[in-house]
């Protein structure tokens, strides 16, 4: 890997960044841990792409974005996953001499002289940064439902004398719901079976059914490992796992155990440590969107909210701005239900009912801990809004979460929550309202013109041709391109794999204060910031369609048009 002055040399020199930006990476509190180069990303100084181009340059390599590049299965199959998961490495390419191979450092010339070895055949290698190759590792998943059942079958003819079923499936279920992306494991008893299901991109997805006969040995498993009450199945229990996945990564998993009319039926929410994939400029913001963010965020006070419904990336959002916000120099708190993802350099505090520790008594003693950055996990009631509306008046900068179905609709919703018009008017900065969008699997995406059902899907929303034919420049749908997933094995046959947002960024300008202070309706004040420039989520949406991120129907489906 490139030492400090290397680095220094190949992006300083290629004017990639500054020597001011440069500087200030190296003194971040998160350099230990992400890199100088994961630093700049991170805050928005560099793009991933724009920096994987730079290094490519200065490897004398060829540079490749892996999310635009089809990877056949047995190509990936001609590396083991452990090893290409600890080396960084992605086979994405090969002929009958020539083996390419995507790495984040091409000059580890043992690394390829073993490669040869045990391809027998010549390496060349392609950069692609280390966030597009973690990214990318799901290319290896294979099929849980065989893998279970091997696992079924070998440790029931093995002759050990003991039962090692629950312990291998437990660990196999953990692992391959992290290699595949999920953010919850659910463990459902049936009458005459268990079913395991994947939370993959929002929606549930059945993985594999496991014979009745293990359930109760799954279920003690699970609560070994959390330390709960073994001996204990009539009342609801919650705890914490830790766990080491075969490629020696850490997850942390929130587990929560519910008897049912079959059995007691376990949910696993994966928290992995996600800290370096909170990324402002890799959330999915256009140019424009993300310029008018990145200038809100460096003022020193006022608030910004980020509205949506449950489950819409508010959160990610959040933390990809503080982030950004992260600075030796100023001090960050933050009160959130509960504390998702630890951030080094922030002090979290998290909401117990039990204590009396509410959100409102958290965020007052907040104010009182001399905090220049304030992070409410959630504004659900007039009191909270009332103390985070204040604190965003009295010189703190305030970030918070609203659930509102559009940007606009923030303010009625203050309104409600009594707060007075000329406070909202002079502390919110800006407003982001989003959703979420399953993008379209990397592995079997194709291109095809508009076929007579996406037809049938504009003549419903004529605002949508309108904005295709608007972001293409093209006058009618007629050879018009889109793109698709066929469906695999990586995918489950759905065609997405991994989710990307879709924003609205509402700037609050003069002529918005002015209509918030006449009590202006959410409509009227959508009018006034789509006049001023202003795109709506399903524009977004549809930008996104037209590059191949996403398809027409997810866009519609998330934003209930």
């Amino acid at each position: 890997m490139l030492t400090k002055e290397q680095l220094h040399q190949a992006l300083v020199d290629s004017q990639a960044v500054t020597e001011e930006d440069f500087k200030k990476a190296e003194l971040a509190t998160e350099v230990s841990q992400i890199g100088i180069d994961g630093v700049l990303i991170s805050r928005g100084v560099l793009k991933d792409e724009e920096f994987g181009a730079v290094m490519a340059v200065w490897y004398n390599v060829p540079f490749i974005n892996l999310r635009r590049t089809h990877v056949p299965s047995e190509v990936i199959e001609r590396l083991p996953e452990v090893f290409a998961r600890t080396h960084e490495l992605l086979p994405i390419k090969e002929d009958q001499t020539i083996c390419t191979i995507a790495t984040d450092d091409p000059l580890d010339l043992l690394e390829r002289s073993l490669l040869e070895k045990y391809l027998r055949k010549e390496v060349r290698y392609v950069f692609a940064t280390k966030a597009d190759l973690k990214a990318h590792m799901y290319l290896f998943a294979k099929d849980p439902k065989a893998m279970i059942e091997s696992i079924i079958q070998h440790t029931m003819g093995a002759q050990t004398g003991v039962d090692t079923t629950a312990i291998e499936l437990i660990d196999a279920i953990i692992n391959y719901a992290y290699q595949s992306g999920a953010s919850d494991i659910h463990i459902e008893p049936e009458e005459e079976y268990t079913l395991i299901r994947y939370r993959q991109d929002g929606l549930l997805h059945d993985i594999a059914k496991i014979p009745v006969r293990l359930h109760d040995n799954l279920m003690t498993r699970l609560k070994v490992l959390s330390r709960l009450a073994t001996d204990e199945r009539r009342a609801a229990q919650d705890g914490k796992i830790r766990h080491k996945t075969q490629w020696g990564e850490e997850i942390e998993i929130r587990l929560s155990i519910l008897p049912t009319t079959h059995a007691e039926k376990a949910v696993m929410r994966l928290l992995a440590d996600k800290s370096q994939e909170f990324n402002l400029t890799n959330l999915g913001f256009s140019e424009a969107d993300y310029g008018k963010i990145a200038d809100m965020i460096q003022r020193p006070w006022g608030a910004i909210l980020v509205t949506g419904p449950t489950g819409s990336g508010k959160t990610t959002t959040l933390y990809s701005i503080l982030k950004v916000l992260n600075k030796r120099d100023v001090n960050i708190t933050s009160i959130e239900d509960p504390v998702e993802f630890d951030m080094e350099g922030v002090a979290q505090t998290q909401v117990n009912e039990k204590t009396g520790l509410t959100f409102a008594k958290g965020l007052r003693s907040i104010v009182r801990q001399d905090p220049d950055i304030i992070m409410v996990g959630e504004i659900r009631d007039s009191e909270t809004a009332d103390i985070a509306v204040n604190a965003a008046m009295t010189g703190h900068l305030v970030l918070s979460t609203l659930h509102t179905n559009d940007a606009s609709t923030t303010f009625p919703r203050l309104q409600d929550m009594g707060v007075e018009d000329f406070l909202t008017a002079s502390t919110v900065n800006v407003v982001v309202a989003q959703r979420l969008v399953r993008k379209i699997c990397a592995n079997c995406i194709h291109s095809l013109q508009i076929d007579k059902v996406t037809e049938e899907l504009l003549v419903r929303n004529p605002y949508v041709l309108a904005y295709l034919k608007e972001i293409t420049g093209k006058k009618t749908v007629d050879g018009m391109t889109i793109y698709k997933g066929k469906g695999c094995h990586v995918c489950h046959e759905t065609g997405y794999h991994g989710r990307m947002g879709v924003f609205e960024v509402l700037n609050v300008t003069e002529d918005i204060r002015q209509a918030i202070m006449a009590r202006k309706n959410a409509d009227e004040i959508r009018a006034i910031a789509l006049k001023e420039g202003m795109t709506t989520m399903v524009y977004d949406g549809v930008r996104k369609v037209t590059i191949g991120v996403t398809t027409l129907e997810e866009v519609l489906r998330v934003t209930n048009e």
